[in-house]
């Protein structure tokens, strides 16, 4: 029996390591509204897949299906086929343009992912400041 898009988006997160809360404030959701989809009380709604796509760069097409890769490569099919290349410099121009994409895609990785440290940190002072509040009490 093949999996639901509801039990794939769980995989996700499951594969992405993060609670149902966090995740689903990724996908502009509640933890209980979050799982609601992954219990398949609700359905994985069109404004959830340009979420996952944005913010987890899945690949859809699995989502809905189970066919293929979870997560989207940076080079679409469509956009790499050999046959429309008729010389040499079309490729080196392609494949120029390409790495450029990945690079991108690295410095934004690296900016959320300083982004996500900071608010660990900043998470972790307010749980230090609550904690000795409680112990002053």
């Amino acid at each position: 029996m093949q999996a639901s898009e509801n039990q794939r988006l769980k995989l996700i997160r499951k594969f992405l390591k993060l609670k149902q809360e966090d995740f689903g404030a990724t996908l502009g959701l509640t933890q209980g509204g979050y799982s609601d989809i992954e219990r398949g009380k609700n359905n994985v709604s069109g404004k959830i897949k340009i979420f996952l796509k944005n913010q987890h760069n899945i690949n859809i097409h699995w989502l809905e299906t189970g066919l293929g890769e979870m997560f989207a490569t940076s080079i679409e099919e469509d956009d790499f086929d050999m046959d429309d290349f008729s010389e040499e410099n079309d490729l080196n121009e392609k494949l120029k343009i390409e790495i450029e994409k990945l690079k991108n895609d690295i410095s934004r990785l690296e900016a959320e992912n300083k982004l996500y440290a900071e608010l660990v940190k900043s998470k972790d002072k307010i749980i230090q400041s609550l904690d000795s509040q409680i112990k002053n009490k």
